[in-house]
């Protein structure tokens, strides 16, 4: 065909410029697509994370800070407390001696100079226990074995007797006579006084 010739072309005429050598397989690119989608996955993923437990740390963290200061505000508070709570104990001691003493069919101080007004000479009161329900007297006597529990007897009859003493108890008994282990000349003993029941 010559140079002259008219060229016809189709009306669906297009210039071809695909570089067909040079595109890169259609396997290639997809697998290098699905690998950086999973990589920047696995980057916000990793983001999210450290952000969330970096968040929950400040927040605990917050938390702490309110809870100890709030224990420094109270703390004055809660030492008052204690302080009136070991005041109303105290008191209440007091409170519940002095029921105990007024309560008792007998005081202490009368007991003891109504049974000093009848002791005899060779004895010695070296203790006397003074309880709710019960007073145990012990003490030595100056006396041999025989004579002493005879003294002893005496002396625990007069007691009986005694309206100053013997109508607070229900029993007045000799519960221990012994020779003292110090001393052979020296005799043990202990008196056992039971008060009668107290009627409310």
């Amino acid at each position: 065909m010559s140079a002259r010739d008219r060229l016809f072309l189709s009306p669906h005429w297009h210039v071809d410029c695909r570089l067909v050598a040079e595109l890169p397989e259609d396997s290639v690119v997809g697998i290098r697509f699905i690998t950086y989608a999973i990589s920047i996955a696995i980057a916000i993923a990793s983001l999210l994370f450290t952000g969330w437990y970096s968040y929950a740390d400040i927040s605990l963290r917050q938390q702490i800070e309110d809870a100890n200061k709030s224990l420094e505000d109270s703390y004055w508070d809660v030492a008052e407390v204690r302080r009136i709570q070991r005041f109303y104990e105290v008191e209440a001691k007091k409170i519940e001696s002095a029921y105990k003493d007024i309560n008792n069919p007998i005081f202490f101080s009368a007991f003891i100079s109504e049974m000093g007004k009848i002791l005899p000479n060779t004895m010695v009161i070296d203790l006397i226990d003074y309880g709710d329900t019960r007073t145990v007297v012990r003490g030595r006597l100056h006396e041999d074995p025989e004579s002493a529990s005879q003294t002893l007897g005496a002396y625990v009859v007069k007691l009986r007797n005694d309206p100053a003493v013997g109508s607070y108890f229900s029993s007045i008994n000799i519960t221990a006579l012994q020779r003292s282990s110090e001393d052979e000349q020296i005799m043990t003993f202990e008196v056992t006084f039971h008060f009668k029941p107290r009627t409310p």
